[in-house]
């Protein structure tokens, strides 16, 4: 990634390092009902009225792209899988990102982000939340096989934040028949990333003979 700042480099390490666990919070902090919404959005100016007030982190472009990126990366039409446009999917995505990043990795990630919409110019002659469907999924693959690290590591990591924020939403886990963590379910207390205990046979020291 030496194209991208450094910044920028640090903020997609973070974002590898997220999981859906560290989703499930923003998820569950939102009270908030996500209005169906269908049809193209276009340019990042057209979504100024529709970004929804909760959104405190992404800017109205950020929010054009984060949410085209969203309706290309998560297709559901003649599937089960419910639409992502019926969740507050991106108000999910701002809430985490507000509370895993600090001020500097969110400046690189917004860099990354508007770095990532001007990548279609050069194929394309538009910008990303300017593609077509069909060109909007190209330019996506395409950069996930890039051999260039920064663009692959842009359409992986945008892909991945989206993916998360989508997945972090119970309803989305019926049509896979997945019931939700066991430690809800079975009234568990979670101990995040405690290391998993030693055998008997670790802990036991060996007779000296």
């Amino acid at each position: 990634m030496h194209n991208l700042p450094d910044n920028t480099r640090a903020a997609l390490s973070r974002v590898h390092q997220l999981s859906r666990r560290d989703f499930l919070k923003a998820a569950g902090g939102l009270t908030i009902v996500a209005s169906m919404s269908t049809g193209l959005f276009g340019a990042a100016q057209a979504l100024a009225d529709d970004m929804p007030t909760e959104i405190r982190v992404m800017s109205t472009s950020e929010y054009a792209v984060m949410h085209r990126l969203m309706e290309v990366a998560l297709p559901t039409t003649g599937t089960s899988l419910v639409p992502p446009t019926s969740l507050p999917v991106m108000q999910t995505l701002d809430a985490a990102l507000l509370e895993k990043m600090s001020p500097p990795l969110l400046a690189g990630l917004k860099e990354g982000i508007a770095y990532f919409n001007e990548g279609p110019r050069e194929e394309y002659d538009k910008s990303f939340v300017e593609l077509t469907d069909a060109e909007a999924v190209a330019f996506c693959d395409a950069w996930a096989d890039s051999n260039e690290p920064p663009q692959r590591a842009l359409a992986m990591g945008l892909k991945k934040l989206v993916g998360l924020a989508y997945w972090a939403h119970p309803p989305t886990w019926e049509p896979l028949g997945y019931g939700g963590p066991v430690t809800e379910r079975w009234g568990l207390e979670s101990l995040g990333n405690a290391p998993m205990p030693l055998s008997d046979e670790s802990t036991t020291p060996t007779p000296q003979g």
